[in-house]
């Protein structure tokens, strides 16, 4: 009875952390903006630094314009971000952007007419192509890619969290 009682907890707890993992908290930053969230690269060369001001080294030179990155956290104007590969550090907030973009990820990927009509391909995007966010909903994002609009589904690309709603 007890090996059973114990299985029990123990299943229950794999998939509560299972969970856990998937979905982020989101909390509201200092600049009234939610945390975490993504934004895009203002320019084409941007530096990120190991901490919240110019006295901190560059420790990685970012050379895409409309880059997405997740914010994480703020202090004061700079914030500290995290990029497809996991890479952590701070920009400063006037080159970043609210503008949507979203990064092709898991290989090529197809867009599609509408969530409801999967069946129809506008567009095949390789990984790493870049595109723009119009407006998710339910875990599906519509896209411009290379001149091409579809829906996919936000997990395969870098650049709107799990649930997220915009339009």
């Amino acid at each position: 009875m007890y090996k059973i009682l114990f299985s029990i907890l123990v299943l229950f707890s794999l998939s509560f952390t299972a969970f856990s993992q998937t979905t982020e908290k989101t909390t509201i930053g200092a600049s009234g903006y939610p945390l975490p969230r993504f934004m895009s690269l203002v320019d084409d060369k941007t530096n990120m630094r190991t901490g919240p001001g110019l006295e901190y080294p560059i420790d990685w030179i970012y050379l895409k314009e409309d880059y997405p990155l997740k914010v994480i956290a703020e202090y004061g104007s700079w914030r500290k971000i995290v990029d497809v590969d996991g890479s952590t550090g701070w920009i400063a907030r006037h080159l970043l952007s609210l503008n949507r973009t979203g990064l092709i990820i898991n290989g090529s990927q197809n867009l599609v007419k509408s969530p409801e009509e999967r069946n129809i391909i506008m567009v095949t995007a390789e990984q790493d192509v870049l595109g723009s966010i119009k407006k998710c909903q339910n875990n599906w994002c519509e896209m411009e890619v290379g001149g091409f609009n579809g829906w996919i589904r936000n997990e395969n690309i870098w650049g709107a969290l799990d649930l997220e709603a915009f339009d």
